[in-house]
């Protein structure tokens, strides 16, 4: 859905400024205008008591076209360290974590492209989100696990039909056989795939997330045979 602009895509990859912001409220209860600076139009969302910022670049002041969308969280007070940040990096989809006199700042900036829709900036939000719940969840240390927290997995039956256990030959640190899950889960069409080594299978690039135009933002591509 993202990617870096061509240069006879520049003028056309723009979304409505009204239908992001719809879309914004529409999906939380708290958000506010913050201000505007140029082109660009701040808007601060409250979820959950998690604050965050979204910020809407116009194609030019004024234009009410975003052809770009930011998020922004600062997390202050937390024993912040080189090596959590690390970590943190490590687990983030779209996201980007960096150290700042001693705060810790989540950052994601994604350039449109296509007609908007409501569906697909929703799942772009909930990777925001996913990046801020992995974020949050290393912040507050071990003390709860993401298990914990997650409705399902706290349901007996639905961890019971949940688990896929690992061939004989894997726990007993053997050779795996014939058993390939990963080759399985992605269907004999697919068998053939590898990691992309562009992205390192990760589907983005960049301090930025940009999708990875290897293998434009899947993570595989076709293996050599």
């Amino acid at each position: 859905m993202f990617k870096l602009f061509s240069a006879g895509e520049a003028e056309t990859a723009a979304w409505p400024m009204r239908d992001v912001v719809a879309a914004l409220k529409k999906r939380f209860a708290d958000v506010d205008a913050l201000g505007e600076d140029g082109p660009l139009k701040v808007y601060g969302v409250q979820d959950n008591g998690v604050n965050f910022v979204v910020a809407l670049m116009q194609t030019g002041p004024g234009s009410q076209q975003v052809a770009e969308l930011g998020f922004l969280a600062r997390f202050s007070g937390f024993p912040v360290t080189a090596q959590v940040t690390e970590q943190i990096n490590q687990n983030l989809h779209i996201s980007v974590a960096s150290i700042e006199n001693n705060d810790l700042f989540l950052m994601a900036g994604l350039q449109v492209v296509g007609a908007f829709d409501e569906m697909q900036f929703n799942l772009i939000v909930e990777q925001w989100r996913r990046d801020l719940a992995l974020c949050i969840h290393r912040l507050q240390g071990d003390s709860q696990s993401l298990a914990d927290v997650f409705p399902a997995a706290k349901m007996e039956a639905a961890r019971k039909f949940a688990t896929n256990m690992a061939p004989p030959e894997a726990i007993e640190g053997e050779a795996r056989g014939d058993i390939d899950m990963l080759s399985t889960f992605l269907g004999a069409k697919r068998a053939a795939r590898v990691a992309c080594d562009e992205c390192g299978g990760r589907g983005k690039r960049g301090l930025i997330a940009r999708v990875c135009e290897a293998c434009d933002g899947e993570g595989f591509v076709e293996g050599r045979l």
